[in-house]
């Protein structure tokens, strides 16, 4: 399940880089819309950045950190 929404961000965030670039090479204002899903893509990218790197930070100190639930079978 989590390749298919790694999928669909990449797919998401190729699309609207591409808008951005094409409409800043044409001179012409982005649509609002894609203004907002790129913040809503830097928003979603930071969040889990910081998220993953307190969860590294966390286990390279030695916190006892729960993780059966997080994937079946990999633990």
């Amino acid at each position: 399940m989590a390749e298919f929404w790694v999928f669909i961000y990449a797919l998401l965030s190729g699309f609207v880089l591409m808008s951005l670039q094409r409409n800043q090479r044409q001179q012409r204002p982005s649509p609002h819309m894609v203004t907002l899903a790129g913040w809503g893509l830097f928003s979603l990218s930071s969040t889990l950045a910081i998220l993953m790197g307190t969860l590294a930070f966390a286990l390279a100190i030695g916190v006892p950190v729960p993780l059966d639930g997080l994937a079946p079978g990999v633990v």
